[in-house]
Order: structure tokens, then C-alpha cells, then sequence
């Protein structure tokens, strides 16, 4: 095994180990938003979605973070978002909302 492969292989450890940490957060937000009701999953995803972009955007350090780089991660997440939904309730029809 390189000394690539094994960077690479501990980078995918720690980004593991990130988004369980995420999902912790997520998890405990959720308990103290509570109140929010039908209306918090959305009101969540929406945060976490604008303020990952301001991480992203605003910190000098991760100059390769690029506007294309973020947008294409987006773009992927839509269609990920879109298999998660159907395949939850793969009869319902699409709703659009403008």
C-alpha cells in the first residue's frame, strides 16, 4: 500500500467519524428544536445546508474549496436526496413548489 493510499484510507476514517459526529449534532438539535414541529426537518436540512456554505465560502484556509466544487457536491445531493425520497414513498407524485 502507497503512502497515498493510506492518507486517503485515513481520510476516509476521519470523514466517517465526521458525519457520525454530524448526526449526533443533528440529533440533538432536532430534541431542542423540537417545538418546531412537521416544520423542523426542513428548518434543519435548510441550516445545515446554508450555514455549510458560509463554512465553506468564508474560511481563507480552504482556498481550493471552489464555487464549481460546491456546486457540483449540490448538484449530487439533489439526485441523492431524490432516491432518498422515493424510496421512502415511491407512488407519491411530484410536488413542485416555486
Amino acid at each position: 500500500m502507497s503512502e497515498n493510499d493510506e492518507y486517503s484510507q485515513g481520510l476516509d476514517e476521519r470523514q466517517e467519524q465526521l458525519e457520525a459526529r454530524v448526526r449526533q449534532l443533528i440529533e440533538e438539535l432536532a430534541m431542542d428544536f423540537a417545538d418546531l414541529g412537521p416544520q423542523l426537518r426542513w428548518s434543519l436540512a435548510q441550516s445545515l445546508i446554508h450555514q455549510g456554505i458560509h463554512f465553506a465560502a468564508e474560511r481563507s484556509e480552504l482556498d481550493s474549496v471552489e464555487f464549481c466544487t460546491v456546486a457540483t457536491y449540490l448538484g449530487e445531493m439533489v439526485g441523492h436526496a431524490h432516491e432518498l425520497m422515493h424510496d421512502n414513498e415511491p407512488d407519491q407524485a411530484h410536488k413542485f413548489v416555486h
